[in-house]
């Protein structure tokens, strides 16, 4: 599907590369090193750069790592021996890994998509819509890289979580598709003991928390950190907020929790069990719940409560005051027959698992 898309949001690579392979010559080969993290779009570069040769009538020898690209010579060439083509041509190594030849080397590492690629590539992949405001905020999850953008999209439709209507596309419910949450378990799993811990204990931390906050919980110095900070960078978990760290989207946060015990994460959050002695008696909640009495706006904000958001996270989300959420959150108790927070989260929990 990826590369069916138009490339997006990589302008200023394709000219860099095409201003290096003009340079190149018999005695000045280079190498051209492609970095950037999962789903940033390496692999798809690598392709657009052999069709561009192609385009231009060089000679072009391509593998899922390395694009060799000779000048003066047209037609098909050897991807695994670059170095037996130096002293012939004009040679342009372009690799994700070892480029096979000594040469002078020049880098670029992909860095997100702005906010606007993001929704142009979401609107190209669902011609004649455009993505809501709700879709882009769910679209933070994949941390502007349009691999996780592209797999984002095809998840939510395939599991029926796209709902269009008017034009518009938004994710309803709003909440993670399996395979992105079972993507994201996997890219946590896959870290080094420390960088899991870290992306673990930061559950314990209100967004956005600075790198201090969590050195300290950990008892290491920020300094001691900076390893498995870029792991969960590259692992697209956590991300930076100004001078702070924060989850790539509140979302991430019950894929965390979901990989510790029920009793780690309760110590992380500070909680404590009350004596059953103390504990009031509880109020029986309806198993199922009328959702379509709520308004979309109502949905909305529930489904934040849903996420442990305060009334003013809540607030900052939706572009409301904290009076106007409270408001909301009265007339969903009213509807919903609901006297407590907990008690609309145990039916968000319920409506969810039965969505599985």
């Amino acid at each position: 599907m990826e590369q069916s898309l138009p490339l997006t949001g990589r302008d200023r690579e394709m000219r860099g590369f095409r201003a290096l392979l003009d340079r190149v010559t018999p005695d000045r080969p280079a190498v051209l090193l492609v970095g950037g993290p999962p789903d940033s779009g390496r692999a798809r570069l690598l392709r657009e750069f052999a069709a561009v040769g192609r385009d231009l009538g060089v000679g072009v020898g391509a593998r899922p790592d390395r694009v060799v690209l000779v000048r003066g010579r047209p037609g098909p060439v050897d991807p695994h021996a670059p170095g037996e083509l130096v002293a012939q041509a004009g040679v342009l190594v372009v690799t994700t890994g070892e480029a096979g030849i000594a040469a002078e080397a020049h880098r670029i590492r992909l860095g997100p998509l702005a906010p606007g690629e993001v929704r142009g590539l979401i609107t190209t992949m669902i011609p004649g819509v455009r993505p809501g405001p709700r879709l882009l905020d769910l679209s933070r999850v994949a941390t502007g890289r349009p691999g996780a953008v592209v797999r984002l999209i095809a998840a939510l439709r395939a599991e029926g979580l796209l709902r269009i209507e008017d034009g518009v596309a938004t994710p309803m419910p709003f909440r993670l598709p399996e395979r992105t949450r079972a993507r994201l378990a996997g890219r946590l799993a896959g870290l080094s003991p420390a960088g899991r811990h870290l992306v673990q204990a930061a559950i314990a931390l209100p967004s956005p928390f600075p790198p201090a906050r969590l050195g300290s919980l950990l008892g290491s110095t920020v300094a001691g950190l900076l390893p498995a900070i870029e792991e969960a960078f590259d692992a697209g978990l956590l991300v930076a907020s100004g001078g702070a760290l924060r989850f790539s989207h509140d979302l991430v946060r019950p894929v965390v929790e979901a990989s510790m015990p029920c009793a780690v994460v309760a110590a992380l959050r500070g909680e404590r069990p009350r004596p059953a002695t103390r504990r009031p008696p509880r109020r029986e909640v309806a198993r199922d719940a009328d959702w379509s009495l709520l308004s979309e706006r109502e949905l909305q904000i529930a489904e934040l409560v849903g996420l442990a958001l305060t009334n003013r996270q809540i607030a900052e989300r939706v572009g409301r005051s904290p009076h106007t959420v409270n408001y909301h959150l009265r007339q969903i108790f009213r509807k919903l027959d609901l006297t407590s927070r907990v008690e609309l989260v145990s039916l968000l929990r319920r409506r969810e698992a039965s969505a599985r």
